[in-house]
């Protein structure tokens, strides 16, 4: 569970060095994002806040669940499939978000971590499908559930970015297990997305 550990390392060094604080201005300087309405994000506004928390609850529920649906995927599509899909979920989210909530100051990784779930889930009912497929799904719902209800009771909860990086773990993960051109024209694909949202204003796109 190398790629795990390794995740998990950094999301803590991030969060020891003022990474995980509700000072904003502090998040800022990290490289979490402003509001953006005109769409061009620095290059380092597209990873930076996947590493960066709204405070140390935040950080902790976000730290405990990839700790583990990471082990839970990283057993069954190893570690290179594993950090593939933490950055491709991750990414996906944070650019979903921009469109939708350009007024955020997006952070966390919950939407990579919502994009592995889906990925261990999609996994676990492929052909051969998995005995334990159900638990899978029941503990998917579950966390899907966990984000919802926050929202009904009024905290603050990005559903675009959560939701998007979900849909780029289904869409990741069956890029990477295609192997070959699916893997790298994925990453290609999400790349020349970045690329484009992250473009300069005197960019003539």
């Amino acid at each position: 569970m190398r790629a795990t550990y390794v995740l998990l390392g950094l999301l803590l060094v991030f969060a020891l060095l003022g990474g995980a604080s509700t000072d904003v201005a502090q998040l800022r300087r990290m490289g979490a994002r402003p509001p953006l309405y005109g769409f061009n994000p620095r290059p380092e506004h597209l990873v930076a806040p996947l590493f960066l928390h709204g405070g140390w609850t935040h950080f902790a529920c976000n730290w405990v669940s990839l700790s583990m649906v990471g082990a839970a995927l990283e057993s069954v599509i190893g570690s290179l499939g594993l950090v593939y899909l933490f950055f491709f979920s991750g990414i996906a989210s944070l650019l979903v978000s921009f469109y939708h909530n350009p007024q955020v100051t997006a952070l966390g990784c919950s939407g990579a971590v919502f994009g592995i779930w889906a990925a261990r889930v999609v996994h676990s009912w492929c052909p051969p499908a998995e005995d334990d497929r159900f638990r899978y799904l029941a503990l998917f719902v579950f966390s899907v559930l966990l984000t919802v209800v926050p929202a009904w009771m009024g905290v603050p909860v990005d559903h675009a970015g959560h939701f998007g990086g979900m849909i780029a773990g289904v869409v990741g993960y069956l890029a990477f297990r295609g192997g070959g051109i699916l893997r790298w024209g994925g990453l290609a694909a999400l790349l020349g997305w970045a690329g484009y949202v992250a473009r300069p204003p005197w960019s003539p796109f």
